[in-house]
């Protein structure tokens, strides 16, 4: 039998117009242009003969649910079997969430990974760097798709040491290898393809990468309670303001603070970039520093460039890491970071813009329990996005 789907403003309006002994109810509901029997239709006759009101929601669609996952999942609608199965089920969840373990157990399932993953990363094909050879952009999505397809632990994405620059075959199986650069992994954060596509100045645009990809956010990103007012404003990270290079001697002045207060940001910046900068445009690393200082020559960035010679690179205040390896395993360990990967499912699975760039962000409440989730299951993110797509809101539209 045919379900018929009502408009979800008018709930109240049929109810009245089906309760036994309501006076006017057939001209109520035909002053609504809704006939009474609308409402009842779809309904068990167990529950409809009883000649009680009975409230259903509308907005349920298991149809239309498993043609969005298929879509999304395997990258094909569903087959007429798979929507007959459905229609003729007694217990239709059940079917659903049967058939999107079916699908993240597809072959198809890994190519879909790849893909979400590509947009997400911002990479993607090849890079011609002319003299410098060519550069594989795939290779990021494909160790994060194929840490999700076998549900390793997600945070091998930062901490992995090897086996990050997979191949993929044409059965969905990921075969792993080491990248091309020949130097021990740190997940994707020491990726030919991720190096040589956010090359820049002094290594900012690979920070900027690092910080709106796993944390979700914007720069800046530490603010403290403390606030230093300034001529150009006011001073809120909880670092020194002199923990970054800055003076009349300086090369680059992060100490202006004449209009707007650069060290806001460039406080923590700082102290990550230099660990980024010993890799050339190629994503090749170097002994010195292959980043050049937007001033007159463009000549290499110094350290001092950075932060004083005193200072120690870090990811956040109070958590210092003197090299790649601790920096992977500081954003690991970030609660940021599950949080604004289960974010990403959120709004992959539900059709919503980015979370940074379009601002698409969640409820707190639903943050935390995306969030904790994802770390109960040892960040299995496959599990996570099973949990998202059978979930009461994604079958609902």
């Amino acid at each position: 039998m045919t379900r018929t789907m009502l408009p979800r403003t008018l709930p109240l309006a049929l109810a009245a117009a089906t309760l036994p002994g309501c006076t006017g109810g057939a001209e109520q509901g035909e002053h609504d242009n809704v006939p009474p029997q609308a409402f009842v239709e779809g309904i068990s006759p167990a529950v409809r003969d009883r000649n009680k009101a009975v409230v259903v929601d509308p907005t349920v669609d298991y149809g239309l649910a498993l043609r969005t996952a298929a879509l999304k999942l395997v990258g094909a609608y569903p087959t007429l079997a798979e929507i007959k199965e459905l229609q003729a089920a007694s217990d239709p969840a059940a079917v659903f969430a049967k058939r999107i373990a079916a699908y993240l157990a597809d072959p198809r399932f890994s190519f879909e990974q790849v893909a979400f993953w590509r947009d997400t990363f911002k990479l993607g094909g090849t890079r011609n760097l002319g003299m410098l050879g060519t550069v594989n952009m795939d290779s990021a999505p494909m160790f994060a798709a194929s840490l999700v397809v076998s549900g390793r632990p997600f945070t091998e994405v930062l901490t992995a040491s090897s086996g990050t620059c997979p191949t993929l075959a044409a059965n969905g199986t990921f075969t792993p290898a080491n990248c091309a650069n020949g130097i021990e992994a740190v997940g994707v954060l020491t990726d030919p393809g991720v190096q040589s596509q956010f090359f820049s100045s002094m290594a900012f645009r690979r920070v900027r990468w690092v910080q709106e990809t796993f944390i979700c956010t914007k720069f800046p990103a530490e603010i403290s309670d403390r606030k230093e007012q300034r001529p150009g404003g006011t001073y809120y990270s909880p670092w020194p303001f002199t923990s970054i290079s800055g003076g009349k001697d300086a090369r680059v002045d992060f100490h202006d603070d004449r209009s707007l207060i650069c060290a806001n940001c460039h406080s923590t910046m700082n102290h990550i970039a230099p660990l980024f900068g010993k890799f050339d445009e190629a994503g090749r690393p170097t002994p010195n520093y292959a980043v050049r200082t937007p001033i007159p020559g463009s000549p290499p960035t110094l350290f001092t460039d950075w932060l004083p010679p005193t200072e120690m690179t870090a990811w956040r205040f109070g958590v210092p890491t003197a090299n790649l390896k601790a920096l992977g395993a500081a954003i690991a360990a970030d609660p940021d970071m599950p949080r604004c990967i289960a974010t990403r499912i959120w709004n992959w699975a539900l059709s919503r813009g980015d979370v940074v760039v379009d601002q698409a962000t969640v409820p707190k409440e639903l943050g935390e329990q995306l969030r904790a989730s994802f770390v109960a299951s040892n960040y299995n993110l496959k599990q996570l996005i099973y949990d998202v797509f059978t979930s009461a809101t994604f079958v609902r539209y």
